[in-house]
Order: structure tokens, then C-alpha cells, then sequence
């Protein structure tokens, strides 16, 4: 038996242009271009009103890593959106915008002796979506596959973060005169 769905046409993301090229954390960032999807596909790194309902869990199958077994370790049918590979919090999402807030993260370097990263604060912003399939016989599931659009070089700059009073008074009630 065979069944014809009919025609269909594959989108590719494509990003044209996005502004600001650098700014400090929680600034707003536009991505502009086509083919972005109309709905956001996640469950984190947005805000609570656009991802409720985004999709939901099914308890008959199971989306894993190949050598996890039984275990749930990540969803790969999501949208994000990463600064460098830290993912943004989404303010909005159409086919042909994508509104973001920089995120917090630790510009001067993370890792350890012999691996570490010392400038985290320049780096691809990216735009991706992943997505997994059920196999032929109907278990779960192909490996997850992302489609990865590069914007471009992004700078987080050194704006939005505490004055350095903060880190030698960090309470300035507890140091008033009473």
C-alpha cells in the first residue's frame, strides 16, 4: 500500500543580517532573514509565555542519546539560539524575525588546567534547529540531526555587569550609620 502525500518544499534558514554586532548581557539582539519556522520548538531558554505547550512529552517514546539506554538525557526537537555556544533567551520567534537577550555568562574564561577557554566574549552567533525521526519499524529514534545557520561574530562587551563597588560592598545597608 502506498500512500502519496503530494508535494513539499524544503526550507533552509538563512540569515541576512542582525544587530547589534556586540552589546552587553541582557541587551536585545534582531536576526533577521527567512526560513526560521514559524513556532518556537523548545521547552528552555525562552520566555515562559512562548515555549508553554511547545511540545509534549510522550511517554511512549523515549528520545536518547545512543549510548544512554533507557535514559533521557536531552530533547534535540528544539530551536536555540547560541552566543559563542551559550544559548540566549528567546523574546520572540517568526519565520522572518528572531528577538533575543544576550546572555549571562563568565567573560573571562571557564574550564581547567590544560582545557581552558580564556575569552568566551567573542564567538559565532548561531541559529539552529534539531530534530529526530522515528525509525522504519516504528521504535525510537535516528540520531538527532541539527541544521546550523551561522550569523555571524558577536561581542558580548563588558556592559550590564556590577559596578565594582559591588564586589568590595555588596551591602551597603549593613554599613550605615545608625
Amino acid at each position: 500500500m502506498a500512500i502519496e502525500a503530494g508535494d513539499f518544499t524544503l526550507v533552509t534558514p538563512t540569515v541576512d543580517a542582525y544587530d547589534p554586532k556586540s552589546a552587553g548581557l541582557d541587551a536585545t539582539v534582531t536576526i533577521k532573514g527567512s526560513g526560521f519556522g514559524t513556532f518556537l520548538k523548545t521547552a528552555e531558554h525562552a520566555d515562559l509565555g512562548l515555549n508553554q505547550k511547545a511540545y509534549k512529552r510522550r511517554s511512549d517514546i523515549e528520545i536518547n542519546e545512543p549510548e544512554a539506554g533507557t535514559t533521557v538525557l536531552s530533547n534535540v526537537s528544539r530551536t536555540e539560539v547560541l552566543f559563542n555556544g551559550a544559548a540566549a533567551l528567546v523574546q520572540s520567534w517568526t519565520d522572518q524575525e528572531i528577538v533575543v537577550k544576550v546572555p549571562h555568562r563568565n567573560l573571562y574564561g571557564i574550564g581547567k588546567k590544560g582545557d581552558f577557554f580564556d575569552n568566551l566574549a567573542t564567538g559565532p552567533l548561531v541559529v539552529r534547529r534539531g530534530s529526530w525521526d522515528l525509525l522504519p519499524d516504528g521504535t525510537c529514534c535516528s540520531p538527532k540531526k541539527w541544521m546550523t545557520v551561522e550569523a555571524g561574530q558577536f561581542t558580548i562587551e563588558a556592559k550590564g555587569l556590577p559596578d565594582d563597588g559591588y564586589w568590595t560592598n555588596n551591602r551597603p545597608d549593613a554599613s550605615t550609620t545608625q
